[in-house]
């Protein structure tokens, strides 16, 4: 059975029947999973070959929003493009049927189907997630032999690729840290296999891999990364907030310390030293505060239905609940509540406090749940979270 791009679980929906732990434990920034299955409708709902034709016949294309490959022979950004840098859509279909493959890049910001798997997502990893989509004619290859800095998972849509997978030249590269051809070599290759609609590929980043199309028909796939902060992020962080307290964080390097005879010792003592401060002074709370604050206003509100809602009174019996994979924290002051969530920080009088935490909790509530506020206020507040998407009605 197909499941629904709403499910509470999608990080299962990819991985089934591989339970979560097991993915996570042994396989997550560590090793690829593929999942087979006989079940070609699995992910239809995702994206189809129609949707595809229709983007690339009607719909606004950026120049950001498509790009084209092809192994061999390579294919320049010019070869589809006008002069002003605009796609040329005729030539995009040419060089497809001479064996390119058409890439539209982030294609969960314009599509409401993909945006919502990537919310569910975000909400198991902590972490933005994007979408690309890939469809290469039959029996071609759109890339040679690569890695990514990030770490993905191929969802198969239609259509048929034979994957190889080689070696991990870098453990875990750094993001920007981007494959270099002839500086990195596949070795041998690990395993090769063919991937089915309703397949699903994980790929850690630094893994080595190559896929062509075969069969008769073309392949459509979906790419999902999984764009992680890294330790190296916070201690980065951590390490400015502790600059910001102590001065000697912020004074210059002794002059000449480049010079061939400069003791590196004396730079060395120093180091060491403030490597101590750092341990003491860090405060990984205030750090970790940041980071999750920073990731949810970061995040893309669901205003479906916002619009529409803005114009129905808002009645005491009325029943609202939090939208699904909203990602937000109560945050509350002397004077004033104030959710942190997709977009910003949305800001109301402390004695909404209560009715907040009813909201955030998921459970379905009435504008009574502000039972602090005057009837009016309870409107407010409840017209506030609709406006910017944090909530809907109840069914």
């Amino acid at each position: 059975m197909t499941e629904k791009i709403g499910m509470a679980d999608p990080l299962s929906w990819l991985i089934g029947p591989v339970p979560e732990q097991e993915f996570l434990e042994s396989h997550y920034e560590q090793r690829a999973l593929h999942c087979r299955r006989a079940d070609p409708a699995r992910f239809a709902e995702l994206l189809s070959l129609d949707r595809i034709d229709e983007i690339i016949a009607s719909s606004e294309l950026p120049s950001s929003s498509l790009s084209m490959a092809r192994s061999q022979p390579a294919i320049k950004r010019s070869d589809y493009t006008f002069r002003n840098g605009a796609i040329d859509r005729g030539a995009v279909v040419r060089h497809y049927q001479r064996g390119a493959t058409i890439i539209l890049n982030q294609l969960q910001q314009g599509d409401a189907s993909l945006a919502r798997f990537c919310r569910a997502l975000e909400m198991v990893f902590s972490c933005h997630v994007q979408t690309n989509a890939y469809l290469t004619p039959p029996g071609n290859q759109g890339f040679n032999t690569h890695y990514d800095d990030h770490d993905v998972f191929i969802i198969q849509l239609a259509g048929q690729k034979q994957w190889r997978l080689y070696e991990k030249p870098v453990e875990n590269p750094y993001r920007g840290e981007a494959f270099k051809a002839g500086a990195h070599s596949p070795g041998e290759m690990d395993r090769e296999f063919l991937l089915e609609p309703g397949d699903c590929l994980y790929i850690p980043r630094g893994l080595m891999h190559d896929a062509s199309g075969c069969g008769d028909a073309p392949s459509l796939h979906v790419t999902t990364g999984l764009m992680v902060k890294k330790w190296a992020d916070l201690m980065l962080e951590a390490v400015s907030e502790v600059a910001l307290r102590n001065p000697e964080f912020r004074r210059s390097l002794p002059p000449g310390f480049a010079r061939r005879d400069f003791d590196p010792e004396l730079l060395a003592e120093q180091f060491r030293k403030l490597c101590r401060d750092f341990a003491e002074q860090a405060d990984f709370d205030e750090v970790l505060a940041f980071f999750r604050e920073s990731f949810l206003r970061q995040r893309r509100g669901d205003l479906r239905g916002a619009l529409n809602a803005a114009s129905v009174p808002v009645n005491e019996n009325d029943r609202f609940v939090r939208r699904p994979h909203l990602q937000a924290i109560l945050r509350q002051g002397e004077t004033e509540a104030v959710i942190v969530g997709p977009g910003g920080n949305l800001h109301f009088a402390i004695e909404a406090a209560p009715g907040l935490e009813v909201f955030l909790s998921g459970e379905v509530f009435t504008p009574a749940a502000f039972a602090a506020l005057d009837m009016a206020q309870r409107v407010e507040a409840v017209r506030k979270l609709s406006a910017f998407g944090l909530i809907e009605a109840a069914q």
